[in-house]
């Protein structure tokens, strides 16, 4: 099992190799890579690659930045991914929209089965943040996400003000004619 300190020096060296283009994502997710990095060399599931990558930039502030400025680059300088999409037939984006539309309902029924209710609010939550934030500044889902788990890592106020909300989501739902303020 890999020790806090080697996994935090395996995200510092798979950080810098994809900074340095010495890592080709084949226009993947920076953050998936590095996830994945873990994963295959941790012996862990994805999951838990991607709650100890996490845990990694949360208590090295000098990390995260890095790992941002890395992310900013491959998915917002280095990108444009929104254009491939456009420049498809239409029946090549209904193939694919139909199938990652399915594949998300796919997701969400799963997380029924197997999360609490709390997961799948904060998750349907966090992804609305992601995507207002992705057509605002005009990147793409991933690199819109990467800074919102930035902002969130660097500021834990952010963190209790997205578990008040989903308090009162809660509240509402239980008590449907209250008035949430």
């Amino acid at each position: 099992m890999m020790t806090p300190r080697e996994a935090e020096t395996l995200v510092r060296k798979t950080i810098d190799k994809i900074k340095n283009h010495e890592i080709e994502l084949h226009q993947g997710c920076v953050a998936c890579h590095v996830i994945f990095t873990i994963k295959q060399n941790a012996g862990r599931s994805e999951q838990d690659a991607a709650d100890l990558l996490s845990e990694i930039l949360t208590h090295n502030p000098k990390l995260n930045s890095e790992f941002i400025t890395v992310v900013e680059q491959i998915h917002m300088k280095e990108r444009s991914m929104g254009g491939a999409f456009a420049m498809r037939e239409r029946e090549s984006k209904d193939s694919y929209l139909e199938t990652y539309f399915s594949n998300v309902l796919d997701e969400l029924t799963s997380d029924l089965r197997f999360a609490s209710h709390e997961v799948i609010l904060r998750k349907l939550l966090l992804s609305y943040l992601a995507l207002y934030l992705a057509q605002t500044i005009g990147v793409d889902y991933h690199a819109a996400t990467e800074e919102m788990y930035y902002l969130l890592r660097k500021d834990d106020a952010k963190n209790s003000k997205i578990a008040r909300l989903i308090a009162k989501f809660e509240e509402k739902i239980k008590k449907p004619d209250s008035d949430i303020s």
